[in-house]
């Protein structure tokens, strides 16, 4: 029996994230940012203040990518970088009000669009299905860094 995208998990894994950030996008164009963006303002939003480093690390972004999604952030008036004063080698991040008053808006954006991709699951199966991806992710991340294939 030939081996098909229909049981390959890294191809449904794929194609589940694809049409989720295609969701995720759509909701997110209309206030003018992305996904990866969103996801470092939903970070911020829960703490601010954050190492970059460190901030890259939660929202499961390597160095280069962080920094570009900073990067175009900071362009957009919606954080702004800092240095540690008690480590100038670090570089923390804030929230402008600009990024706060964005955030305000876009909660509700989140839940939504992860009830859309939920819907038809029971609440059990729901957690299920996220602590699993939590386990896979902890699991390869590191897999990555490593420069595994």
């Amino acid at each position: 029996m030939a081996y098909s995208t229909e049981d390959s998990v890294s191809w449904l894994l794929n194609y589940a994230g694809r049409l989720a950030t295609r969701r995720t996008t759509s909701k997110l164009q209309t206030h003018g940012i992305t996904p990866p963006q969103w996801a470092v303002l939903a970070q911020l939003m829960d703490q601010d203040g954050q190492s970059l480093s460190g901030l890259g690390s939660k929202a499961l972004f390597d160095g280069p990518t962080m920094t570009g999604i900073v990067d175009r952030l900071e362009t957009g008036g919606l954080v702004q970088r800092r240095r540690d004063s008690s480590d100038r080698r670090v570089i923390n991040l804030y929230l402008t009000q600009k990024g706060r008053d964005l955030m305000a808006e876009l909660p509700p954006i989140g839940r939504m669009t992860d009830e859309e991709i939920l819907r038809g699951l029971s609440r059990e199966e729901a957690d299920c299905f996220i602590d699993t991806l939590r386990r896979i992710i902890a699991r390869h991340a590191g897999d990555e860094d490593q420069g595994a294939a």
